[in-house]
């Protein structure tokens, strides 16, 4: 079951038994009425803590949703922010291997060796030996000035979290009960509707 549809089937709940309580509330004091009888004390308190109940449902319901909404807005924003931080990686890489003035070849062999490929699977890859992977690799590290391919890897990944850290995400938590008026409008008439 997929969350949105989990998410309506508690909402129809909460609604559900709110109308049943308010339904039950309405049928007890009209048949008071219609027989006439006055309420009694225990009555009373009985009728006092269904409507109490009801009430209780529909603030749950409402803050409820208001969260629901403050999630999916929190979890929007985290999408938005990852694509970003996708599609601005592979930019970074180019943007670097052209300071470093890498040739396609070494390019190609820094790709292949961030996915964690061992300089034979390049070789093999490439269709040419080991010695001249090693030799272009080497290359990389001078050009990049490092020693390393943990090194080289931590360079980009130094890079890739500055730009996820300068990549702001929605400040939806400030005021996570507060839905929009469209929000509250459509939680209104939902919650109209079940009851």
């Amino acid at each position: 079951m997929t969350r949105m549809k989990r998410s309506a089937l508690f909402n129809a709940l909460l609604g559900l038994c709110a109308a049943f309580l308010v339904a039950e509330i309405v049928y007890e004091v009209f048949e008071h009425w219609r027989d006439g009888q006055s309420q009694g004390y225990l009555d009373m308190v009985h009728l006092l803590f269904e409507f109490l109940s009801a009430v209780f449902l529909v603030v749950a319901y409402s803050i409820s949703r208001k969260y629901q909404l403050a999630l999916k807005r929190f979890g929007d924003s985290e999408h938005r922010t990852l694509e970003a931080l996708r599609n601005q990686f592979d930019g970074l890489i180019q943007q670097r291997f052209d300071e470093w003035g890498l040739s396609c070849a070494e390019r190609d062999v820094a790709l292949l060796s961030f996915r964690g490929l061992k300089i034979s699977e390049i070789a093999e890859a490439r269709g040419t030996r080991d010695g001249t992977i090693k030799a272009q690799l080497s290359a990389v590290f001078h050009k990049a000035g490092v020693s390393s391919k943990s090194e080289l890897l931590a360079v980009f990944m130094d890079q890739f979290l500055d730009f996820g850290a300068a990549a702001e995400p929605d400040e939806i938590w400030d005021e996570p009960l507060e839905a929009t008026p469209e929000e509250t409008a459509e939680s209104n008439v939902k919650l109209a509707g079940a009851a």
